[in-house]
C-alpha cells in the first residue's frame, strides 16, 4: 500500500511540475527573450532611420527594421496574453509595460523622422526598462 502512496504522489508532482512549466515557465522565458530581441534589434538597427538614400533609393536596412520592429511588436502582443496574472501585476508594480512597448514599436516602423523616432526608441526602452545607454 505504501508503495501506491508513493507511485501516486510521484506521478501528481510531476504533473503539477509540467504545469508550471508550460503554463508559468515557458510564456516568461518567451517573454524575456522577445523582450532582449527587441533590445538588440533597436541596437543592431540603430543608423537605419531614414528609409530613403540621397538618390532617392530605399535602404533595404530600414526595411530590415521596420519589419524587425513588426515584429517584435506583434510577438510582444501575443506574448502578454499568455503570461501568468501573477507575472503582469509584477510587471506593472515594476513599471514594465509590454502592450505600450508594442504600440511604440509598430510606431517606429513606420516612423521616418529622426527626432520623432528617437523618441519612440527612448518609450520603447522606458516602456521595457531597458538600459538609457545603448
Amino acid at each position: 500500500m505504501e508503495q501506491f502512496w508513493i507511485t501516486l504522489l510521484s506521478i501528481a508532482a510531476g504533473a503539477i511540475g509540467y504545469l508550471i512549466a508550460t503554463f508559468w515557465v515557458r510564456p516568461i522565458l518567451r517573454y524575456r527573450e522577445i523582450k532582449y530581441q527587441a533590445a538588440s534589434d533597436l541596437v543592431y538597427f540603430a543608423n537605419a532611420i531614414e528609409l530613403q538614400k540621397l538618390d532617392g533609393s530605399l535602404r533595404e536596412d530600414a526595411l530590415s527594421r521596420m519589419e524587425a520592429n513588426r515584429r517584435c511588436a506583434a510577438d510582444l502582443a501575443a506574448i502578454y496574453d499568455d503570461l501568468p496574472c501573477w507575472y503582469r501585476r509584477w510587471l506593472h508594480r515594476c513599471k514594465e509595460d509590454p502592450k505600450q512597448a508594442s504600440s511604440e514599436l509598430i510606431g517606429l516602423s513606420n516612423e521616418s523622422d529622426i527626432k520623432e523616432a528617437k523618441g519612440r526608441i527612448k518609450n520603447v526602452k522606458e516602456s521595457l526598462r531597458l538600459s538609457q545607454k545603448t
